[in-house]
């Protein structure tokens, strides 16, 4: 690890602070929201099971297996934290989904109203987790809906918590492992990166959309490749602030090439998804998900 690396690892394990929450039961958490002022969990009917532990350790089978699926009698439950204080000041019941990834949050303020807007990657339920197999990836379908989901009013003045409402689908495309512009992180945003997921094929193609708009803006495909996913750099500043432009950088995710049966390196223009380049490695890398950029 580079020294700059040990810094922020020792920097993080300082000012880390533990929080304790109480849960009924254990759920499957895949990935959770940020705003600038709350922590938002999904707490999805996938629980962790000590029956199915005791059941599972002898036969060998995956780990999926110690989690049951209580969707059929209990919702997904939407956690609300303070990030100051570790205090939990909401618990919102909404309609029963699965999920793997949210793709952001933020708040927006009406005088003295907060309303949470999280943005999510949800399925109907875990079905999902056992069409990940190899031997089901040929007959793998899935329903997938990417929502707009705001959980949340009246964080500050306790008038009340309003039920979830659901928008329509953010674009008329099925999409996972979605991205944003770090420095949006927790705030209002408009382009996303992702990778293009529809139920007959797990990974075709990259796409970037617009969640204000609602529309699919660019697309990256190239028949025979496995593309993973897409990782916005932003451009960097000597001053160290971050872009004026939200989409001012480029998309990087690592391909496989299925007919030289070797991975790159792509580089994409973060406006039309043109190639700007590519940088072939001497081995082919296993389809994967998720990537970074140091």
């Amino acid at each position: 690890m580079s020294e700059r690396g040990k810094k922020f690892n020792r920097r993080s394990t300082r000012i880390q602070d533990r929080f304790v929450l109480p849960f009924e039961t254990v759920s499957y958490m895949h990935s959770a929201s940020l705003t600038e002022n709350f922590l938002v969990l999904t707490e999805i009917p996938l629980h962790f099971s000590r029956f199915s532990v005791l059941r599972t350790l002898p036969s060998g089978t995956a780990i999926t297996n110690m989690f049951n699926w209580n969707g059929d009698n209990m919702s997904t439950i939407f956690r609300v934290i303070n990030l100051d204080t570790g205090e939990q000041i909401a618990q919102i019941p909404g309609s029963t989904f699965f999920n793997f990834h949210h793709i952001n949050a933020f708040g927006l303020k009406m005088e003295d109203t907060t309303t949470i807007l999280i943005d999510i990657c949800a399925y109907d339920d875990h079905r999902l987790i056992d069409e990940l197999y190899l031997k089901n990836y040929e007959s793998t379908i899935y329903h997938l809906t990417n929502k707009r989901i705001e959980p949340y009013a009246g964080a500050r003045t306790g008038q009340g918590i309003y039920p979830i409402s659901y928008a329509n689908s953010l674009v008329p495309v099925q999409f996972e492992l979605p991205r944003i512009n770090p420095y949006y992180i927790g705030k209002s945003y408009c382009c996303f990166y992702a990778a293009h997921s529809p139920p007959d094929r797990f990974i075709d193609a990259l796409i970037k959309a617009d969640a204000e708009s609602k529309k699919e803006c660019a697309i990256w495909e190239l028949p025979f490749t496995s593309p993973s996913e897409p990782v916005f750099v932003p451009k960097p500043h000597a001053n160290g602030d971050h872009n004026s432009i939200e989409d001012d950088g480029v998309v990087l995710s690592v391909v496989l090439d299925q007919k030289r049966k070797q991975s790159f390196l792509l580089v994409l223009d973060r406006s039309t998804f043109t190639e700007l380049g590519r940088a072939y490695v001497p081995i082919h890398i296993p389809l994967s998900f998720h990537g970074n950029f140091y």
